[in-house]
């Protein structure tokens, strides 16, 4: 079977396209991610297609990571990583996440909240070692049982991962 990679803006995503990714996504996740797509934002997507059907996902969404006493970082970050359940074991989000450097190379940061380790692990991805927080109107929100990895990019600074790092609230899983 022809596998083939394509990236989709969000906020251009066809009707027909978006309802393809989400029932993959449901399938994947076993439950409705409709609200969670909805809550993060558009972002971009790479679908992973075969023989033209959609069968693996990856999108990405501009956060700004601060780790303590530097500026925030422009940030790719990495939501809903999905392969089809009847597709799964074949290297197909592999395949995807080995694209997605050279797609958010204009980034200083590459970031997730792994829900498993070795995918990412392998591919070049670290666990941030510093308390984590969430940046609010009222302050820094400590999330000590949540985890993020980090993916350095051509532009990404010199980098402390043992500092706190932050980032900005958002609706949902804040992670």
């Amino acid at each position: 079977m022809a596998f083939t990679i394509e990236r989709v803006a969000g906020q251009a995503m066809p009707t027909a396209t978006r309802a393809a990714l989400l029932a993959l996504c449901d399938a994947a996740y076993g439950e409705s991610m409709r609200s969670y797509l909805d809550g993060i934002g558009p972002g971009e997507h790479l679908l992973g297609f075969e023989d033209g059907v959609p069968v693996s996902h990856v999108m990405w969404v501009t956060r700004r990571l601060q780790p303590t006493g530097m500026a925030p970082l422009r940030t790719a970050y990495v939501d809903l990583v999905a392969t089809a359940p009847d597709s799964q074991g074949r290297g197909h989000a592999t395949r995807l996440l080995e694209e997605l450097p050279g797609m958010v190379a204009d980034y200083e940061l590459a970031a997730l909240s792994p829900a498993t380790e070795g995918l990412y692990a392998r591919l070049g991805w670290r666990f941030w070692r510093g308390p984590l927080s969430i940046r609010t109107e009222t302050g820094l929100i400590p999330t000590p049982d949540e985890q993020v990895m980090f993916l350095r990019l051509p532009k990404t600074p010199p980098l402390d991962d043992t500092l706190p790092l932050s980032a900005e609230w958002r609706p949902g899983e804040v992670w």
